[in-house]
């Protein structure tokens, strides 16, 4: 599986959101500027997280990007669906079965005279474990909030207004 390089910018924009006073919108145009793409480019991405209900934009001159939730209600697994969707990482389109006839397995044995014929790891078991594999993945995903990475000042999430930083 290979993710998307927006997979990365979103993880850092949720990451950025999720230091930012929440009081206070994070201007598009700094982010963009501080990951190094395209306000458009941004806009897509930002798109895809609003759609999962991880961001929400707000419009006006002191407007920008804010976080919808508490980062650690934010998992990676919120993130990596919001960019990545939710589609399986491998489809089972039913080749395995047209290219070796599984469900002709008597017949098979039958044309080549195969009386001890065992089928110890049939090649349809793979696709199960690209299943398995995948669970596990969001499941490990599911485990890690974007607040339990995120700096601390004592006990407490930083929070402070980027613009400052970010217009320096």
């Amino acid at each position: 599986m290979k993710a998307k390089p927006s997979l990365e910018q979103a993880s850092c924009i949720v990451a950025l959101l999720g230091i930012q006073d929440r009081r206070i919108p994070l201007q598009s145009r700094l982010v963009a500027e501080r990951l190094g793409i395209s306000t458009s480019y941004l806009k897509k991405i930002v798109q895809h997280l609003a759609a999962a209900h991880i961001v929400k934009t707000v419009p006006g001159r002191d407007g920008g990007i804010v976080l919808t939730r508490d980062p650690q209600a934010i998992t990676l697994l919120d993130v990596f669906d919001a960019i990545e969707g939710h589609s399986p990482f491998v489809q089972n389109t039913g080749l395995v079965n047209k290219v070796f006839g599984l469900e002709l397995k008597e017949e098979f044995q039958a044309t080549y005279h195969l009386k001890h014929f065992k089928d110890q790891q049939p090649v349809a078991n793979v696709l199960a474990i690209f299943k398995q594999a995948e669970a596990r993945y969001r499941q490990q995903l599911a485990t890690l909030t974007i607040g339990a990475v995120l700096p601390t000042d004592g006990a407490q999430l930083l929070q402070l207004d980027w613009t400052k930083w970010l217009t320096r």
